[in-house]
């Protein structure tokens, strides 16, 4: 049952995006470029450190779930 989660597209230009991103990672920036495709608010994740370039929130599950 997915109650507490959505599953968002990945494209071709996520794809470019993240091939030619300044992050370290490459999930990370799949993971980074689909929420701002995507028009997220946030981004959670146990992986904060990888996200210094992001021009969106980063917090972890235990961050959020204090903020809400």
């Amino acid at each position: 049952m997915k109650l507490l989660i959505s599953v968002v597209s990945m494209d071709d230009k996520i794809i470019d995006l993240a091939l030619n991103s300044d992050f370290k990672d490459f999930e990370d920036d799949i993971q980074y470029y689909s929420a701002i495709e995507n028009k997220l608010d946030i981004i959670i994740t146990r992986n904060i450190k990888d996200f210094k370039l992001s021009k969106i929130p980063v917090l972890t599950a235990k961050d959020y779930l204090n903020i809400i």
